[in-house]
């Protein structure tokens, strides 16, 4: 089975309060970008990578990665999210690709061998890396708390997630179709009638959105020496 991993990091990030795009900036002594770049470099699962960027920041990139041991290939992010992806995801030459977002830095071995141990399943044309959620979630309107949901039906979606090449792109032409834009793959080609299994992830899997984020990323990255 090939399998292309397509790093998502074209976004800008401004909840992180920074001037560079978020996949961009330093944690410990790398690029956020990087941390999952090379998880995926050792992995022998993993043909090529896929790395999705702003265009001002491609040919940085690949000087980059440029001692990387797989195949590496670079391309320009779109106007939202699925653009990108969808971009990322046209470049792929492995028949599934797996995606991930490049502001989840500690994205480990053993979860992606996980999602690509439950892709083999015939009967489902995606996974995704999920959480249960362990929160009391209620509803709410302005400042008032409005009625609680049973968390014991609600999972925390993330990334990565890995889908059949040819069926996600057949799902980005029909995206239009849609009422809504979906906020991730799974969302899109369920709402085209595909069957998606989930992985239970990992809590360190967080994606970086804040400065609080980033201050907890510094400090894994401390405790790690690296």
């Amino acid at each position: 089975m090939s399998v292309s991993a397509v790093i998502v990091a074209g976004g800008m990030g401004k909840r992180l309060g920074k001037e560079i795009p978020k996949a961009f900036v330093l944690v410990g002594d790398k690029e956020i970008f990087l941390y999952s770049a090379l998880v995926f470099d050792k992995m022998r699962a993993i043909n090529e990578i896929i790395i999705v960027v702003p265009e001002q920041a491609i040919e940085e990139v690949k000087q980059k990665t440029s001692n990387f041991s797989k195949k590496i290939i670079v391309v320009g992010g779109g106007c939202e999210r699925h653009n990108s992806v969808e971009n990322g995801v046209k470049a792929a030459s492995g028949k599934r690709v797996l995606i991930h977002d490049a502001a989840r830095p500690f994205i480990t071995l053993g979860l992606v061998s996980e999602l690509l141990e439950r892709c083999k399943d015939p009967k489902i044309c995606g996974v995704i890396s999920a959480n249960p959620v362990v929160d009391t979630v209620r509803k709410f309107d302005n400042e008032i708390c409005g009625e609680t949901i049973n968390r014991d039906e609600l999972i925390a979606v993330g990334t990565p997630q890995i889908f059949d090449k040819k069926l996600l792109l057949e799902c980005f032409e029909k995206i239009d179709d849609l009422d809504k834009i979906p906020t991730d793959e799974a969302m899109l080609v369920q709402n085209f009638g595909h069957k998606v299994a989930w992985v239970k992830g990992s809590k360190l899997n967080f994606k970086i959105t804040s400065p609080e984020d980033l201050v907890l990323a510094e400090a894994i990255i401390g405790m790690r020496g690296g």
